[in-house]
């Protein structure tokens, strides 16, 4: 088994998506740097790419994700990683993992985590 490398916290919040031929909702079960476990109904396939809307208790507002894959799926869950998205959102989601209760400090992974293709706005 492959070691994580980087922290991995649970969550329960709302997420919206849409890609090529799909738009929907789901549930972001845990959430880290690079990624999320998703849950929906709807139906995809490892290699689909998708933009998403993370609804955290943090803000009203959604975090943005501009670019993710489908890594893998497993009946209704999904493992996703996050692409691309701006400097600002990657900033929020670095202090919501490290703010969340129960994270267990920072990660054992050495250097920060840079999302391919983060934009300044």
């Amino acid at each position: 088994m492959q070691t994580r490398y980087s922290q991995r916290v649970s969550v329960d919040c709302s997420v919206m998506f849409a890609g090529e031929s799909i738009v929907g909702e789901g549930r972001i079960l845990d959430l880290s740097l690079p990624g999320c476990l998703l849950e929906s109904p709807e139906k995809m396939t490892a290699g689909e790419y998708l933009q998403l809307r993370l609804f955290l208790p943090d803000r009203p507002t959604p975090l943005h994700v501009t670019l993710a894959a489908v890594r893998w799926v497993n009946g209704s869950k999904l493992g996703i990683e996050f692409i691309r998205t701006t400097q600002d959102e990657q900033h929020r989601l670095e202090q919501f993992v490290r703010r969340h209760p129960g994270c267990g400090g920072p990660s054992t992974w050495s250097e920060g985590i840079v999302l391919m293709g983060a934009a300044r706005e």
